[in-house]
């Protein structure tokens, strides 16, 4: 077990090396691959403007995020959104963009760094696998980071809610599936507020990403041993739990597969980030107390796990 351990600590080592080393373009190219993934999944919900479909247009503006802030992802992406909705109907073009607003609003004013939730669990949802951005924003975002997942949880739905009566809202088809005629703008717009108001399954799942992200940010900060992997831990079982609780008060039906294999691959990609990120000796911490002529002072010190090879050459020196 210790060689396996010191094995993976070297792993990691090189790792880290390696991202130091190409830092500038391997963050680069993760933001050109993520706008890319983004755009390519709202062209292909909404294919409805040909000019934002166009292969280039979608290279040109991936390429332009991987030198800018992650935020400006979330930007493009709501106006690729607003663009193909502005050519299927104008009540979803409204209804999409009173909601971008609002959403626009409570990013500045709570504390910005989340802003990329806002396009990245719309795809993650229609993938089925939202936990992972969860537990991290958790784990890496501020105190409010559950604003920003919220936020892009409801983004999903108001744009599955468009996609599903898209026929409806371009004038192609009256009726709804339930049954409800609708033809004309007004009771257009109405089908989409009441659906939005009334969308159970969204509110379930806007509760429970919000805070199950609330819970692992505050275990995370705990002062305990192993505080974040017991975070992720917590947070892994708490919102599969908490997600098929809502979902039968709710009546809505969910897939416990779907939604425990999705708590999983959080589970396993949030361990990863924090093996990357984050190695400490937890056994071998030290507390300290010293004091002044007005003050106590009470210090923990927990030591980085350092390889055997590291140890010599620092000696060495």
């Amino acid at each position: 077990m210790k060689d396996l351990m010191q094995r993976l600590q070297t792993w990691r080592l090189i790792g880290q090396r390696i991202l130091a080393a190409g830092d500038p373009y391997i963050v680069m190219a993760a933001k050109a691959i993520t706008a890319l993934t983004v755009l390519l999944s709202i062209n292909a919900a909404f294919p409805y403007r040909a000019l934002l479909s166009r292969g280039l247009i979608v290279a040109a503006v991936s390429l332009l995020c991987s030198i800018l802030p992650w935020t400006y992802i979330t930007v493009f992406g709501v106006l690729f959104v607003l663009g193909q909705l502005s050519a299927l109907s104008l009540e979803a073009f409204v209804v999409f963009l009173v909601i971008a607003i609002i959403l626009a609003v409570l990013s500045y004013v709570t504390l910005p760094g989340c802003g990329i939730l806002l396009a990245l669990l719309p795809v993650l949802l229609s993938w089925k696998i939202p936990t992972a951005a969860v537990l991290l924003a958790g784990l890496f975002g501020g105190i409010t980071a559950f604003v920003s997942v919220a936020g892009g949880t409801a983004v999903y739905y108001v744009l599955k809610l468009i996609a599903d009566n898209a026929a409806v809202l371009s004038g192609e088809q009256t009726v709804t599936a339930s049954g409800e005629t609708v033809s004309t703008l007004v009771q257009r717009l109405l089908l989409l507020v009441k659906g939005v108001l009334g969308h159970e399954e969204m509110l379930a799942a806007v509760l429970v990403f919000g805070l199950t992200t609330l819970l692992v940010h505050l275990l995370s900060r705990a002062d305990v041993d192993y505080a974040r992997v017991i975070a992720v831990g917590a947070g892994a079982v708490f919102c599969p739990a908490l997600m098929m609780a809502a979902s039968q008060l709710a009546g809505v039906r969910m897939s416990a597969g779907m939604v425990f294999l999705s708590a999983f691959v959080g589970l396993l990609v949030s361990l990863a980030a924090l093996f990357l990120t984050v190695s400490l000796d937890y056994p071998h911490t030290e507390k300290v107390r010293f004091e002044d002529d007005d003050y106590y002072y009470f210090v923990k010190a927990v030591p980085k796990i350092k390889l055997p090879e590291e140890q010599a050459k620092k000696g060495e020196d």
